[in-house]
């Protein structure tokens, strides 16, 4: 009966020091899971940063594109307009 209780004892011992080697390296991937996090929030908020950045870009250039055709217009209106006159008179 007494080695029974001791070699139950022993198993215990054994399954405390794997439980703890258990337990460490789940810390240690706790540790990585969040770092990990991190890294992905920070490449969310570049990502963000970089589609701004690139509409900002294509608004400028939108905004260029519409000013050079409004002004082209208005140059072929005056034209027209001077060719009607000249047409009339």
């Amino acid at each position: 009966m007494m080695d029974l209780l001791i070699k139950m004892s022993e198993r215990l011992e054994r399954m405390d020091t794997r439980l703890e080697g258990v337990e460490s390296q789940l810390k240690g991937i706790d540790t990585r899971l969040i770092r990990v996090e991190d890294t992905v929030n920070r490449i969310e908020a570049s990502q963000a940063e970089d589609v701004i950045s690139m509409l900002k870009l294509q608004k400028k250039k939108t905004d260029f594109e519409v000013e050079y055709l409004n002004n082209r217009i208005t140059e072929m209106d005056k034209r027209l307009f001077n060719i009607e006159k000249s047409i009339e008179n």
